[in-house]
C-alpha cells in the first residue's frame, strides 16, 4: 500500500485541498484549531462559517462604526489570530480568511455581510500579492516578492537584475512602467499600510513610501537631461510636419530642419522608414490622431513632453479634432432643431413652415433682390431662430470672407478645413445660397449681412419707441428731450406704416400700438412748452407746477423764493412730498404744495427753522 494513508487522501477531501498538496507536503489549509482565538468555545472544527461570523462581528465590533478605510497596520483595533494573540485587524482578516469565505458563502450572510467580507479580502490580498505572503503579520517586505525585487532594483543591489538606481533610454521604459505598478499600489493600498504624504510608521509602509519617491527622483533626472539639440531637432522636425498637414500638403522627410552644417533631417528625427509622409484630410479624425501618436510614439517623447513647444504641436492637432467633433455637435444644437422645426407663419402663402423652409421660399430674383425679400416680411422671433443658426452652424461649416482689391471686394469664402462631405451637404440642404453668395462688392456684403443690417435697424426702432424713451412723460418733457422724440416720430413711422410694418410680431404690434399714443401725447406736451416758455411759475395740471429761468428755458435745479417760503425746482419741475438731500449734506423735505418744512417734525425727524432736518429728538 502507498505510504500515504488514506486518512491523507480523506483529510484533503474534506478540506478541498488537492491530492497534489498533500503529496507535496503543503501545509494544510486549516493548521490551527478554529476553536482557538476568536472562535473558541465552537464544538466542532469543520464549522467555518460558524467561526467566520464570529470573526465577522468581532471586526466590526473593533471598527466601533468608523469605516474599513480607516484601518491601517498600526491602529490599535485589534482582535486575537487563532494563536489567541491580540493582532492588527489586517493580520486578523489574513489568518481568518477562509473562514471570512466560508461565511460570505453560506446561507446566513446578507448582502451587506458579502460587500463587507469581500472589500476587506480583497485589500489583504492586493498587499500581499505584491509585498509578499505575510508581509502584514511582519509590517515588511516579505523576500522574493515583487516589492522586495524592486526594491532592489532601485537600490542597485548587486545581482538583483535591473538596475534603476540610474534611469537611462535603455531602461526608461521598464523603470517607468515599475513606478505606474508601485504607484497604483501605493493609491490603492498606502492608507491601509500607514502612509500619509511623506510619513509612515513601519517598514512596509517606508519600503513603499521611499521607493516610490526614490525611482520618481531618478525617472525624473533622466527626463530632465533634454539636450538642446535633441529638443531643437524633436520640436523642428514635428512643427514642419504640423505646417505641412495644416496645408493638407504631405511632408518630404528627407529634408533638413535647418540650413547648418551635419542638419539632422526630418526623417533621421522621427525615426522613419520612408522618404515622404502623406498629406493629410483635416477633417479625418483618424488620420489626426494618428499624426499625435508620431509624436507621442517617439523615444524621446517623454523627455519632452512638458516643453511649451512640444505642447503647442499637440494641441493644435487636438483643436483640429476638437473642431471637428464641434462642426458634429452643431447639427445635433438646439439652434439647427429650432431653424429646421419651429413653424412660422408664412406670409407667401397662408400656411405655417418651419424658419429653413421659410428662407429657401425665396427664389425670384438676384440674390441680393432674395435677401432683401427675406428682410422685408421676417418678424423679430424668426429672425433670432436665423441668427442663431448662422452663429452656430453656419460658421462652424462655411466662412464667409471677402479680400479688398482696389476699391472692390471679392469673395473668399470657404467650407471650414475640418467639416466633413456630409455637413457641407446638410449645410447646402439647409441654407439657401443667397444667404451666403456676395451680393455687394462695393461694401464687402452678403445676403446674409443685409438681412443682419435691416433687423438691426428694426430692433433700434422698438428702442427708440420704447427703452429710449421710457422715463419721458408729458409732465417732465423738456426742451433737451427734442431728439429723443424726433427719433421716437421716425421710428414708430417705419414700425406701424413703413419698412418695419410686416417685421413685428403681434406682441411688438401692440407695443407698437401703445407707443403711438404716448409718443402722441409727448408731442403735445412738448409743443406746448412754447407756450409756457415764459419766465417764473406756470401750472402743469394736477398740483404740479413749472417753474422756467428769464430765458425761458426750464430751471435744471435751484431753489426759489415766494415770499417767506421757499420751493425747489428740479428739471423745471416744483418738487413735491419728498425729502431733498443737497450737496452739503442737508436734509430737506417738501410738503404737498412744495413748500420747504420748518419747525416741525416729519416722519419722527424734527426739522429745524432753517428747514435742516437736524435729529429725531431734537426741538430747538
Amino acid at each position: 500500500m502507498n505510504k500515504y494513508s488514506s486518512k491523507a487522501v480523506k483529510t484533503a477531501a474534506t478540506v478541498g485541498m488537492s491530492l497534489a498538496m498533500v503529496l507535496s507536503n503543503a501545509a494544510p489549509v486549516f493548521a490551527t484549531d478554529i476553536t482557538s482565538g476568536i472562535c473558541k468555545g465552537l464544538d466542532d472544527t469543520t464549522d467555518i462559517a460558524d467561526c467566520g461570523a464570529k470573526v465577522y462581528l468581532e471586526i466590526l465590533s473593533q471598527l466601533d462604526g468608523a469605516k474599513f478605510t480607516t484601518v491601517t497596520l498600526d491602529n490599535d483595533m485589534k482582535a486575537l489570530n487563532k494563536a489567541g494573540k491580540k493582532v492588527n485587524i489586517l493580520e486578523v482578516i489574513v489568518d481568518y480568511k477562509a473562514e471570512l469565505d466560508a461565511f460570505a458563502k453560506g446561507g446566513d450572510a446578507g448582502y451587506t455581510e458579502k460587500a463587507n467580507i469581500t472589500t476587506w479580502t480583497n485589500v489583504v490580498e492586493g498587499i500581499e500579492a505584491y509585498a509578499g505572503t505575510g508581509a502584514i503579520a511582519a509590517k515588511d517586505v516579505k523576500a522574493n516578492s515583487d516589492l522586495a525585487k524592486l526594491v532592489a532594483n532601485v537600490n542597485g543591489e548587486d545581482g538583483a537584475g535591473k538596475d534603476f538606481s540610474t534611469v537611462t533610454k535603455d531602461n526608461y521604459t521598464d523603470a517607468k512602467n515599475a513606478l505606474e505598478t508601485l504607484k497604483d499600489y501605493k493609491d490603492d493600498y498606502g492608507k491601509y499600510l500607514g502612509i500619509s504624504g511623506d510619513d509612515y510608521t513601519n517598514d512596509l509602509a517606508g519600503a513603499v513610501a521611499d521607493t516610490y519617491n526614490t525611482l520618481k527622483s531618478n525617472i525624473n533626472d533622466y527626463l530632465g537631461v533634454t539636450a538642446d539639440a535633441d529638443l531643437s531637432n524633436f520640436v523642428l522636425a514635428y512643427d514642419a510636419i504640423l505646417q505641412n498637414d495644416l496645408k493638407e500638403k504631405a511632408t518630404d522627410l528627407t529634408k533638413t530642419v535647418s540650413k547648418d552644417t551635419g542638419a539632422k533631417t526630418i526623417k533621421a528625427i522621427i525615426g522613419s522608414s520612408e522618404d515622404e509622409l502623406d498629406a493629410i484630410a483635416l477633417n479625418n479624425k483618424t488620420q489626426l490622431k494618428n499624426r499625435m501618436k508620431l509624436i507621442t510614439d517617439h523615444d524621446d517623447y517623454d523627455r519632452f513632453k512638458d516643453e511649451d513647444a512640444v505642447i503647442a504641436i499637440l494641441d493644435a492637432y487636438q483643436e483640429l479634432i476638437d473642431n471637428i467633433g464641434a462642426n458634429s455637435d452643431v447639427l445635433k444644437s438646439d439652434e439647427y432643431n429650432e431653424y429646421i422645426k419651429t413653424k412660422i407663419s408664412n406670409v407667401k402663402k397662408d400656411n405655417k413652415v418651419s424658419v429653413r423652409d421659410f428662407v429657401k421660399t425665396f427664389t425670384t430674383g438676384t440674390a441680393k433682390e432674395k435677401a432683401e425679400a427675406l428682410a422685408d416680411v421676417l418678424n423679430s422671433e424668426q429672425w433670432e431662430i436665423l441668427k442663431a443658426a448662422k452663429e452656430e452652424v453656419m460658421d462652424s461649416i462655411y466662412t464667409m470672407e471677402t479680400r479688398k482689391v482696389g476699391n472692390y471686394y471679392v469673395d473668399k469664402s470657404d467650407y471650414t478645413s475640418t467639416s466633413t462631405t456630409s455637413q457641407r451637404n446638410t449645410f447646402k440642404n439647409a441654407f439657401p445660397e443667397y444667404l451666403y453668395t456676395l451680393v455687394d462688392n462695393e461694401e464687402g456684403l452678403f445676403g446674409y449681412d443685409l438681412v443682419a443690417e435691416h433687423m438691426d435697424k428694426v430692433v433700434k426702432a422698438l428702442e427708440a419707441v420704447t427703452t429710449d424713451i421710457a422715463k419721458l412723460t408729458p409732465a417732465n418733457i423738456k426742451a433737451t428731450d427734442k431728439a429723443l422724440l424726433e427719433a421716437a416720430e421716425d421710428a414708430i413711422y417705419e414700425l406701424v406704416d413703413g419698412d418695419y410694418a410686416d417685421n413685428l410680431t403681434s406682441a411688438q404690434k401692440r407695443t407698437a400700438r401703445q407707443a403711438d399714443t404716448k409718443i402722441t401725447n409727448l408731442r403735445e406736451a412738448f409743443d406746448n412748452l412754447g407756450t409756457t416758455n415764459v419766465a417764473g411759475w406756470y401750472s402743469m395740471g394736477n398740483g404740479n407746477w413749472g417753474y422756467n429761468n428769464e430765458d425761458g428755458t426750464p430751471a435744471a435745479y435751484k431753489w426759489v423764493a415766494s415770499g417767506s417760503d421757499w420751493y425747489m425746482i428740479k428739471d423745471g419741475k416744483m418738487l413735491r412730498n419728498t425729502w431733498l438731500a443737497t450737496d452739503g449734506g442737508r436734509w430737506y423735505y417738501l410738503d404737498n404744495a412744495g413748500k420747504m418744512v420748518t419747525n416741525q417734525s416729519v416722519d419722527g425727524c424734527w426739522i429745524n427753522s432753517y428747514g435742516v432736518y437736524m435729529s429725531p429728538s431734537y426741538n430747538g
